[in-house]
């Protein structure tokens, strides 16, 4: 019992907290930041054994070399580094853990090994931390009248951190399941997976706060001054946020739909909680805010279904026959893949110009989110082909100068010799 007592008295600090040991803190989160600016996390397995796992993890190593330099430095010149003491037994631990795991080909073993690896460092770490959570109990944090332990802030953090992991498992299970109910329309699963993470995030602060020890009911006024700077400088922020909630409520605007909006012509990738997403035919993404898709004027081309109309004006030249014509626009239109057959294309005589006999086709298409400017275009390619096949002009505008006769005199100008 004493022997257990005295080790744990040796790898915990111990005594009292006092402001003179948060040099030791800060040693090491300086080593921490050394550390994340010299090597750049990695995502992702290097590979299998002690050396990839080595490489994978060469940041954390060196931190924790150079911590437990500083413990041996600290220890040799009789100062206190408890903390620093700390921070290296665990670190220790968690490479011991890892360097462990590496040797286990099997990766279903290799995580068991580790899962209870953590869960015995854990268990025995936070059985020793009565002792700190005491020490750090006595160090406050005063803002106005509310009064914060660091041991408050601590469990407090952990409890947002837990609560937010837990959160944003349980968010994306449900976004999965709620994926696959047919009867929801894709704006309204956007609202319930956006309600759903407005929830959890509430419920997740409200417990981080009441953690630290923070009287709930005093949040009255700390409401009341959030609502004073959301009606000043966040007034955008919460236009926009409404803005998207209402989108998702009418259900005007749905991710798939295509738009156009102030000139910008694609469809909808995705609905935010500030903005939406619009993907353009040349690959460009615009972030549109959700304040302009409601005070704009916005066109849908899929509010009620796909389908869309096109017309393509075209003049013949008075010589050409405009039965003839019409006809063979008809077939130019009927021709292509992705012109409708019912409602079928039509083409009408719009008017007798000054220079043309003014024609218009008139076809339906049912995919506008593939384009509709290339279906127009090749469309009229096939007009043209078809009336040069046929000799039918397409007249453009000219002018006849006619100069008649009269009595004026014309006087011959005597150029000077230019010797």
């Amino acid at each position: 019992m004493n022997t257990t007592y005295q080790m744990g008295d040796w790898i915990l600090p111990s005594g009292n907290f006092n402001p003179d040991d948060l040099w030791q803190l800060a040693l090491v989160g300086l080593s921490l930041l050394i550390f994340s600016r010299i090597f750049k996390s990695e995502t992702g397995s290097a590979g299998s054994g002690p050396l990839s796992w080595i490489k994978l993890n060469l940041g954390f190593l060196t931190t924790w070399l150079i911590t437990l330099v500083c413990f041996f430095i600290l220890t040799s010149t009789e100062h206190s580094a408890s903390y620093v003491r700390f921070f290296t037994i665990l670190g220790g631990l968690w490479i011991a853990i890892g360097l462990l795991t590496s040797f286990i080909k099997d990766p279903f073993w290799a995580r068991s090994v580790a899962m209870v690896g953590y869960l015995i460092t854990g268990s025995y770490a936070m059985a020793q931390l009565n002792g700190l959570g005491e020490n750090l109990q006595d160090f406050h944090i005063e803002v106005g009248t509310l009064s914060i332990s660091a041991w408050g802030i601590i469990t407090g953090l952990i409890a947002f951190g837990i609560t937010m992991w837990l959160s944003l498992g349980l968010t994306r299970l449900l976004e999965a399941r709620i994926e696959t109910v047919p009867r929801l329309s894709a704006s309204l699963r956007v609202l319930i997976v956006k309600i759903i993470r407005i929830v959890f995030i509430f419920v997740a602060t409200m417990i981080a706060l009441s953690s630290m020890g923070v009287d709930l009911s005093s949040l009255t006024v700390l409401g009341g001054a959030i609502g004073l700077g959301l009606g000043f400088g966040l007034q955008k922020v919460v236009s926009n946020f409404v803005s998207g909630i209402i989108l998702l409520l009418d259900n005007s605007i749905k991710p798939g739909d295509v738009i156009e909006i102030d000139g910008t012509y694609g469809w909808i990738n995705n609905l935010r909680a500030r903005y939406a997403s619009v993907i353009t035919r040349d690959g460009t993404e615009h972030l549109i805010p959700n304040e302009d898709l409601i005070t704009q004027r916005v066109i849908n081309w899929s509010f009620t279904d796909e389908l869309v109309r096109m017309r393509v004006p075209v003049g013949v030249s008075y010589n050409a026959d405009p039965h003839q014509c019409i006809q063979l626009m008809l077939d130019a239109a009927t021709g292509h893949e992705r012109v409708l057959a019912d409602p079928k294309p039509v083409c009408l005589l719009k008017e007798f110009g000054d220079n043309s006999i003014n024609l218009e086709l008139r076809f339906w298409l049912s995919d506008p989110a593939n384009g509709v400017g290339s279906v127009k275009s090749q469309v009229l390619l096939k007009v043209w082909d078809l009336f040069k096949a046929h000799n039918i002009e397409i007249p453009f505008p000219q002018r006849d100068l006619h100069i008649r006769s009269s009595d004026v005199e014309f006087v011959k100008r005597d150029m000077p010799n230019p010797d």
